[in-house]
């Protein structure tokens, strides 16, 4: 799919690597190509002007500390887990910052999930089957979010679910309290921010004070940009449904909910 998009020699490519693995040299054959690429949320590990999402890292040590401080730094926690990329990251730090910092909360199990809401059903119910006693779960993504979730409240409501991106039922979770929160990566701001580093890189709109343009090199060269992130509670989940979003800016992009 992705050679056949750069078949028609685009203007520039906003892309989000599932396993970055299969994507080094494409991206750079479509760089060497004169093409641009900007990654946003997941990354390649070569080629691309820039990439654009929010501190994975930070996500995961964030997510530990509101764990951690809701749990009063003491009981059982367990993870989902997937293959992506920057979902590994959220989990690793997650487990590390709790290993570091809560020295009361034990990591009882990391459930491979696959952003499959079954098995992450499956996976919390076996795990409070072996741990009655579970106090929370953290998912790095939405859907295992919602599975873990809905087991939690068929438990009995007392395990907190905190997962990561943000849906309708996510939303509709968190404000009946059957979901104690989500991590939202400012999605808006990511994909705002890859369409002008495309439009910039396109329109040659910069001009830095080096080299590169003379070298035959794109001029626009950004590592990391950081888009931030917000928290969603029950006090503030009614300000994050798209249809409102959209409708405030008269706007029609994509379906909402």
């Amino acid at each position: 799919m992705f050679e056949q998009i750069t078949g028609k020699n685009p203007a520039g490519i906003a892309l989000s690597p599932i396993d970055d693995s299969g994507f080094v040299e494409p991206v750079k054959a479509a760089m060497g190509r004169k093409i641009p690429i900007v990654t946003f949320a997941s990354n390649t590990s070569t080629g691309k002007v820039a990439f654009v999402t929010s501190d994975n890292v930070k996500e995961g040590q964030f997510a530990a500390r509101t764990l951690g401080q809701a749990l009063g730094g003491k009981g059982k926690v367990m993870v989902t887990r997937n293959t992506q990329s920057n979902h590994q990251l959220r989990v690793n730090t997650f487990i590390e910052t709790i290993k570091a910092e809560f020295p009361g909360i034990q990591v009882v199990a990391e459930i491979l999930t696959q952003q499959d809401n079954n098995k992450a059903y499956s996976g919390v119910m076996s795990t409070a089957q072996k741990h009655p006693d579970l106090g929370a779960v953290f998912s790095p993504e939405g859907p295992s979010g919602r599975g873990a979730a809905q087991a939690a409240v068929e438990l009995g409501g007392k395990i907190k679910v905190l997962t990561c991106d943000m849906d309708a039922a996510i939303l509709e979770m968190i404000e009946k309290g059957q979901m104690f929160g989500s991590i939202q990566p400012n999605a808006y701001t990511q994909g705002y921010l890859s369409m002008m580093i495309l439009y910039l890189t396109k329109n040659q709109m910069l001009d830095p004070l080096n080299g590169t343009a003379a070298m035959g090199q794109f001029v626009v060269n950004l590592p990391y940009v950081d888009n931030g992130l917000d928290l969603i509670d029950q006090n503030n989940a009614k300000y994050f449904y798209t249809n409102k979003w959209l409708a405030k800016r008269k706007a029609q992009a994509f379906k909402p909910w």
